[in-house]
């Protein structure tokens, strides 16, 4: 019995099924590694971490639910898949079948999505340009002896603008500002 079935009542319980059965998530997770570039960092968990992890999202360590409908609760249909430096959770929307990205500032309070890619696919192309980007420059030395250069963040950042229907890249650019 897994961690939901014992936690929830069914009209409460994310379908991890749906995400594990998806065909773009299921690629996308057994290729994608963790990105470290200078002070930032994303952390993808692993297929088999992905249920325990929604433990403080979803719900609490004594099982009590996280889930609500208005706004700023955490919604049933979000599951976390990783998370950046400051232990903001990166999740997707089950319920859309592209799997859109999202990020949410931990500890606020209350949940506000941002987007930072349209699809699953999309978030993975985002993570093989950053990490094209961090090579040399995987931690705070090796970005200071090699930063990142007003061309290589423009065109970053005009690609991830581009290749995602011209959503907000905020996000991005302070992931890559290492001051």
């Amino acid at each position: 019995m897994n961690i939901f079935s014992k936690l929830f009542n069914s009209n409460e319980k994310p379908n991890l099924n749906v995400l594990f059965e998806n065909e773009n998530f299921k690629k996308f997770i057994s290729k994608t590694e963790d990105i470290s570039i200078g002070y930032s960092e994303i952390n993808i968990f692993k297929l088999e971490n992905i249920e325990k992890e929604q433990i403080g999202y979803s719900v609490t360590e004594n099982g009590k639910s996280l889930v609500g409908n208005k706004n700023g609760d955490w919604k049933k249909n979000w599951i976390v898949i990783g998370t950046d430096n400051m232990d903001d959770p990166i999740f997707v929307d089950i319920e859309n079948p592209n799997l859109p990205v999202y990020i949410s500032e931990h500890d606020n309070g209350e949940w506000e999505e941002n987007y930072i890619a349209i699809s699953i696919e999309k978030f993975s192309s985002i993570l093989n340009d950053l990490r094209n980007l961090s090579i040399n420059r995987q931690n705070p030395v090796e970005i200071e002896k090699n930063p990142i250069s007003e061309t290589e963040l423009e065109l970053f950042l005009t690609k991830t603008k581009n290749d995602n229907n011209w959503m907000d890249i905020e996000y991005w650019k302070i992931f890559l500002e290492n001051d």
